[in-house]
């Protein structure tokens, strides 16, 4: 099986205080976009993963999903997987949970275990907070610490060009919620006003990370690419807890311009997607 596992932005992060076990309930509006890493997975009598040296063992969520399920669904099938890394990582733009979701799901294929998303969420669940958003596709809220998943339909699609930039920074997830002084949650009817606005296509409406600051404080660079880009007539936005700052582009025009200065003059890697309705 070869499939795609797609790269999401969060167009709306609010994040709370910390919690007993040391995360972080938070409300997310999360979006799936079109930069995706690939993944070949072959039924095999064990369970191999190919990746990318820099990716250790103990630290790849392509393995340990393939682990996870084999041991929930106690089965003795394996198998191998290629795995080719197109989405940059530490760049909150959930890679490995996407990969891992996308293990999931073909895996629930090919050994024929007929699962319910329900019962791969608890799995999900386990393994990362971000895993479960992918495994329903479209638009999704997020709550919880992340594992609470419910997709949102989207009432009025119009066509969006997203940059996504990424100044090759590798950021820490647990260091930057590590540093978070905590925030307070949005009440249900002011939340429930931002996914109407999400699902009408009022993005610009919703942007939000409370993670920005924290993060702009460590790493100045992203500050500074976040006003050039409002300078240069886009709405950017931090993605999760960094590296990559996305921005919302009224025309294609505005988007090859700008994704050729930042390529050429500053040699951060920039991609146009679009959104995976």
């Amino acid at each position: 099986m070869e499939i795609k596992a797609a790269a999401k932005i969060n167009l709306f992060l609010n994040v709370g205080n910390k919690r007993p076990d040391n995360f972080h309930d938070f409300q997310s509006v999360v979006v799936k976009v079109s930069l995706f890493d690939e993944l070949i997975i072959e039924e095999a009598s064990d369970i191999t993963v190919e990746a990318p040296e820099w990716i250790a063992k103990e630290d790849n969520l392509v393995y340990r999903a393939a682990v996870l399920l084999k041991e929930f669904a106690e089965t003795e099938k394996g198998c191998s997987i290629s795995l080719k890394k197109n989405i940059p990582t530490g760049a909150g733009l959930g890679g490995g949970s996407s990969n891992a979701a996308a293990v999931f799901t073909a895996l629930n294929k090919l050994w024929d275990l007929n699962l319910s998303i329900s019962q791969l969420e608890e799995i999900g669940a386990v393994l990362g907070s971000d895993v479960n958003l992918f495994l329903h596709p479209g638009g999704t809220l997020a709550t919880g610490r992340g594992e609470v998943v419910k997709p949102l339909p989207y009432e009025n699609p119009e066509k969006k060009k997203i940059l996504l930039i990424n100044p090759g920074v590798n950021i820490s997830t647990e260091k930057v919620y590590s540093r978070y002084p905590g925030g307070r949650l949005t009440p249900e009817d002011e939340l429930n006003k931002i996914i109407e606005n999400y699902t009408q296509g009022n993005w610009a409406l919703i942007l939000r990370n409370d993670l920005e600051e924290t993060v702009f404080s460590e790493y100045p660079v992203l500050r500074d690419l976040k006003s050039r880009l409002i300078n240069w007539g886009a709405q950017p936005l931090l993605s999760g807890s960094g590296s990559t700052v996305f921005a919302l582009v009224e025309d294609d025009k505005l988007a090859e311009s700008i994704k050729n200065v930042v390529e050429n003059s500053f040699n951060f890697d920039c991609w146009i997607v679009n959104e995976i309705i």
